[in-house]
């Protein structure tokens, strides 16, 4: 086995370093020259933390998507908007320009940190509802979800050490041959699940957290992700029903492809050439990923991205004979649905192993295992059981 030599990354100083200079950029507003040479320099230390390692296979593909998501961000902000004269919080009582340098900095650090514009004049489209209940009952709420998500992410890491293809990376893990269709999609969703739940379940803490001590109302709080209900497309999943934290990068470099290409705005060819450079940004962002696991596995992730982009402009092609032919309107909504659900579960059960490919799998994301304390030799199918069984609360919820 290949010893990893490369240099250790100091995870929390190098990000809190990172975010301190974007917040500055934005606060001082440099023109020219000045901006280019403070981002080359901004990209340049984004790229030698890519050669980087934490020492943990799943920490590093996180974190390198991150590092190249902070990239897109200061990208976006730094020269496609004008944060300080463009961008306004439901909360400011006076003009950005016009605050105090340091707290124009906790004003940029706030636009950096909201990717979804949540309380901004640029939310983007499709954010789950905002909330609206009792500031302890939010609490309460918040709390409670994140357990319900901490049950999730253990039972399925129960369910992954009890099964060996898990534990020894087989490659007949996704197979259908060596496991059969059923097996395979238990297996992609107990691979999936945790990385679902720890995105979801430090922003339902904080958020319990934030509101409790008054820093902030349950209103600054929308769901991370949407209703399953939503998703009987595929556009609908990605669009509405997964977590959205890419998007505002996705969308913005899309536009500006259709501006320097000169496409109208709201026309097939724009639209369609957002949805290609969007997924081409969200795969290029999980590259980062791919790189800082292992330089030789950079672009892995690349075409499960660009395949979401095909299948959704199939699924359009469908939805348009279908509407043409007034099929649309003699098959019932539920029935529609129904096939829709169908669809996305079928397509996606297919490609995302393609995402797998790197071969990670992480089974102790969480400190200490509820479920093992209180069943130390779980059987796989006792452990599958009470996976999927918890997974189709979570889809009822």
């Amino acid at each position: 086995m290949s010893v990893d030599d490369r240099s250790r990354l100091p995870v929390l100083p190098v990000l809190l370093l990172q975010n301190a200079f974007l917040s500055a950029l934005i606060a001082l507003r440099p023109k020219g020259p000045i901006k280019l040479a403070a981002f080359a320099t901004y990209t340049y230390s984004l790229g030698l933390v890519l050669t980087s390692t934490t020492g943990d296979l799943q920490q590093n593909y996180a974190l390198g998507s991150s590092f190249v998501v902070q990239f897109f961000t200061a990208f976006h902000l730094l020269w496609l908007t004008d944060p300080l004269n463009d961008l306004r919080h439901e909360r400011d009582h006076i003009a950005p320009p016009a605050m105090p340098f340091l707290r124009r900095m906790y004003w940029a650090l706030c636009v950096i940190t909201g990717p979804r514009g949540v309380g901004w004049n640029c939310q983007i489209a499709n954010v789950p509802p905002r909330p609206s209940e009792p500031r302890w009952s939010f609490v309460r709420q918040q709390l409670l979800y994140a357990l319900r998500l901490y049950l999730l992410v253990d039972l399925a890491q129960t369910y992954q050490r009890s099964n060996p293809s898990f534990s020894h990376h087989d490659a007949g893990l996704f197979s259908l041959s060596a496991q059969g269709y059923i097996q395979r999609c238990v297996n992609i969703v107990a691979w999936f699940a945790p990385a679902y739940g720890m995105i979801d379940m430090p922003y339902r803490l904080f958020s319990a957290v934030s509101v409790a001590i008054a820093c902030s109302m349950p209103r600054d709080w929308p769901a991370m992700y949407g209703e399953w209900a939503d998703a009987y497309t595929l556009r609908r999943f990605w669009g509405r029903t997964y977590h959205q934290s890419l998007r505002r990068y996705a969308a913005s470099m899309g536009k500006a492809c259709c501006r320097l290409l000169g496409l109208r705005q709201g026309s097939w060819a724009s639209s369609y050439t957002q949805l290609y450079v969007g997924f081409a940004v969200s795969g290029l962002i999980h590259c980062g990923g791919d790189i800082m696991v292992s330089p030789k596995l950079f672009g892995m992730s690349f075409p499960f991205f660009i395949a979401q982009a095909v299948a959704i402009s199939f699924e359009d092609a469908v939805i348009g004979v279908a509407k043409r032919t007034g099929m649309q309107a003699q098959c019932p909504d539920g029935l529609a649905h129904a096939l829709g659900y169908v669809w996305v579960f079928v397509w996606l059960s297919v490609s995302t192993p393609w995402w797998m490919r790197t071969g990670m799998v992480d089974t102790s994301r969480t400190v200490f295992s509820l479920v093992t304390m209180l069943a130390p030799t779980i059987t796989p199918g006792a452990a599958r059981f009470l996976f999927l069984s918890l997974m189709a609360l979570f889809a009822k919820a």
